[in-house]
């Protein structure tokens, strides 16, 4: 088996934690190297896992062997990377957000359109197969037509240290918690909203650390999404259907040895099912590993509606009022 040979741009929580152990049992994936600003930690990651902790980003891009990229750095460092990875003919895996704005997305997605390079925004969540089993459900029938999907995201006032506590360095709840149930609403309904309300609030420092949105899909289905990073933890999402309910207990971050709770009501009747665990960031690498032209370009589309409605809803929230566009 021929194996797609990352480098590793950022090395901290996400992929100390998450993504390296993923690749690290990835059969489709081979480990490189990998690259961060703080030396420290590139080589404690290289360490760890045997590799090469590269110099420079220039000399990790450099490297012919290397295959792909998987960026996991702030936001605002996501374009100036993703350029360089896509000139020097790498395939690339970002976290999400993968841009600070709609002009951002289209200049990374035209670059690697240009050269027939995968870009995959990193939404792992995806990939959980308890969101098939969701879809399995409403497909069913018995729940009936969908017509609203609610998302919420939230976590506790984080450390003034924290990256996301920093606007310049591309911080702030929407394009940090927010993404996620946008993406899903979006991904839930497969189109583009036809038009965006959104409420943001924002610190004594102009940072958005809450915001609500109203979604319109248009045929009588919408979403309404709330988040916010100075709040209770809150992970979930619900479909209401037309002759029945149906939520996630936890949705988008959901450790792999977790088992996933779903809960169905119809009828009055609340079944609850437990599901097979699942570690979405596995799943994520082997399906950027199995890409072929027709989803790269479904990826490429995924990431300017991402981008556009993720915009929407920051303009809207500029001046803390809700906005119809």
């Amino acid at each position: 088996m021929n194996k797609t040979a990352f480098g590793i741009v950022g090395c901290g929580y996400q992929t100390v934690r998450n993504m390296a152990p993923a690749m690290a049992k990835c059969e489709q994936v081979y480990m490189a190297g990998c690259y961060d600003n703080d030396p420290a930690k590139a080589k404690a990651l290289a360490q760890n896992h045997g590799i090469r902790a590269y110099d420079s980003l220039t000399q990790l891009l450099e490297d012919t062997s290397i295959d792909a990229i998987y960026v996991a750095t702030p936001t605002v460092s996501h374009q100036e990377i993703c350029l360089a990875a896509a000139a020097a003919g790498k395939h690339i895996l970002c976290e999400k957000s993968l841009a600070m704005d709609l002009g951002q997305a289209q200049n990374m997605v035209d670059a690697c359109k240009a050269r027939g390079l995968s870009l995959v925004e990193g939404f792992m969540y995806r990939h959980h197969a308890q969101h098939k089993y969701v879809q399995e459900q409403i497909c069913g029938g018995e729940l009936g037509k969908p017509w609203l999907f609610e998302a919420w995201f939230g976590f506790p006032a984080l450390p003034q240290t924290d990256f996301r506590r920093n606007k310049n360095l591309g911080g702030g709840v929407i394009l940090d918690a927010g993404a996620y149930t946008v993406h899903a609403a979006r991904n839930f309904f497969g189109r583009e909203p036809r038009r965006i309300v959104s409420v943001i609030h924002h610190d004594e420092n102009g940072l958005d650390i809450q915001g609500r949105v109203l979604m319109d899909f248009g045929d009588q289905q919408s979403a309404q999404l709330a988040f916010g990073m100075d709040n209770g933890y809150k992970n979930s999402y619900s479909i209401w259907c037309e002759k029945g309910e149906i939520w996630l207990k936890r949705a988008f971050s959901m450790p792999a040895s977790e088992l996933p709770v779903c809960f169905v009501k119809t009828q009055g009747l609340l079944r609850e099912h437990q599901l097979a665990p699942c570690d979405h960031f596995l799943e994520e690498l082997k399906a950027f590993c199995g890409l072929d032209d027709a989803g790269r370009e479904a990826h490429y589309l995924d990431i300017i509606g991402q981008a556009e409605a993720m915009s929407q809803i920051a303009a809207a929230g500029s001046s803390n009022t809700g906005t119809l566009t």
